[in-house]
């Protein structure tokens, strides 16, 4: 069983402080259903862009939100696919299905096979690697490794112990944002694939900040602080140069750099925040429930809504996700655009 070794400082518990407050202000406030699903698309795409920029995918920003609005761009056939691919991982990671559910070892594979699928040997996806893997920095002309993961043959015992471990420590006082570090650290110290270990760490660390009530209503991403602080980032993980001095180390080195990102990246958020403008015709605050910020998710990443893709999304008969279309237009958040079978929905001018 894995027995971090790690000492909350007094810095990290006044971040640790600050986050609680932050976290009630954004799950208190009545924010503008528009802006809460422009800040969740927001999140999506530093999320994305960032986690595989930092395994060197080439594109920007403005690319991966044209591609995650359905768009097409000019660029390699194989930086497209990561950025779908992530997309795709993460969509399925966040989905009820999964979230409400035990995680399993399965579950990880499963992960990996959307990460890197058409991106690695089939043999390779969706598959605990079978040889040993070894991290190795470029220093001008010199390769300089960097770490060494444990044996292959380890590697399924290793995750299935460090999920029954996050299971355990779920139900101790240990504070989510520090069990999530934790969970980043070791996971990406396992290194249990041959390739796509740290966009996997990243997935599955706000995974469980979104099971443990942590993703300030998805609208928070960590990732775009892990690629504007990289050498960090990398040397708070480099705590030793195999998996055995690793798991002796002092993490709170870690846990210092990543509660500091997470309290950087809460702080941005709350700037977008709004409070108090969204009123029903009695003039109280109106609060939308899953299935209609799942309509709006659609709705401003591809622009319009149909009754079809209301039906695809939602997974509603007809007439039901035509009554939470027009639910949403009573409301003023949608409007109708045209007449009989091109009929759309899109989002209200207000």
């Amino acid at each position: 069983m894995f027995q971090p070794k790690f000492t909350i400082t007094p810095e990290i518990n006044t971040r640790i402080a600050e986050i609680e407050r932050l976290r009630t202000l954004v799950d208190q406030a009545v924010i503008l259903p528009e802006l809460e699903v422009q800040l969740r698309f927001r999140a999506t795409v530093e999320a994305v862009h960032s986690s595989t920029s930092i395994e060197g995918n080439p594109l920007n920003e403005l690319q991966v939100q044209k591609l995650l609005h359905g768009k097409s761009i000019t660029a390699p056939d194989y930086a497209i696919r990561v950025v779908l691919n992530y997309k795709k991982a993460l969509d399925w990671l966040h989905s009820q299905e999964i979230m409400d559910k035990q995680f399993l070892s399965r579950d990880i594979l499963d992960l990996h096979s959307l990460v890197m699928d058409r991106l690695l040997p089939a043999k390779k996806v969706g598959h605990f690697r079978s040889g040993d893997v070894f991290v190795i920095d470029q220093v001008g002309k010199r390769e300089i490794l960097r770490y060494t993961g444990p044996q292959a043959s380890l590697v399924p015992q290793l995750v299935s112990s460090l999920l029954k471990w996050i299971s355990v420590q779920e139900k101790s006082f240990l504070h989510p944002v520090l069990l999530a570090g934790l969970v980043h650290y070791m996971f990406v110290s396992i290194h249990p694939f041959s390739d796509g270990n740290g966009r996997s760490t990243r997935l599955i660390t706000s995974y469980y900040l979104k099971k443990w009530g942590y993703d300030f209503r998805e609208t928070l991403s960590l990732d775009t602080y892990y690629i504007q602080h990289q050498l960090g980032y990398y040397q708070s993980l480099s705590l030793g140069e195999d998996f055995d001095t690793r798991m002796e180390a002092d993490l709170t080195t870690f846990l210092d750099f990543f509660t500091k990102g997470f309290l950087e990246s809460a702080q941005n958020l709350t700037q977008y925040i709004q409070a108090g403008k969204v009123l029903d015709q009695n003039q109280k605050p109106m609060r939308l429930d899953y299935e209609e910020l799942t309509v709006l998710d659609y709705t401003y990443q591809f622009g319009a809504i149909t009754i079809q893709d209301a039906i695809d999304v939602l997974s509603l008969p007809k007439r039901t996700a035509q009554r939470r279309l027009m639910d949403l237009v009573e409301k003023g958040i949608l409007k109708v655009d045209g007449q009989g079978p091109a009929t759309r929905y899109i989002l209200h001018p207000n």
